[in-house]
């Protein structure tokens, strides 16, 4: 079975939507929205070679709250 490798760079944009979504939610907001705003951005980046199918899953999987 292939290792996932856990340092990859992650596109800005989608840094600070994680990370503002994570502020809102630890606030007790709930973000579903954007969280599924985030979805597409990984979907996106996958799509244009920024990441790879599994880095996204593993973001997903690591961050998502919902």
């Amino acid at each position: 079975m292939e290792q996932l490798n856990k340092e990859f760079c992650v596109p800005y944009y989608i840094f600070e939507e994680i990370t503002e979504y994570i502020e809102l939610t630890a606030k007790g907001y709930s973000k579903c929205m954007k969280w599924k705003n985030i979805r597409r951005l990984l979907r996106c980046a996958v799509i244009n070679d920024k990441l790879t199918e599994e880095e996204a899953k593993f973001l997903e999987n690591q961050f998502c709250r919902e």
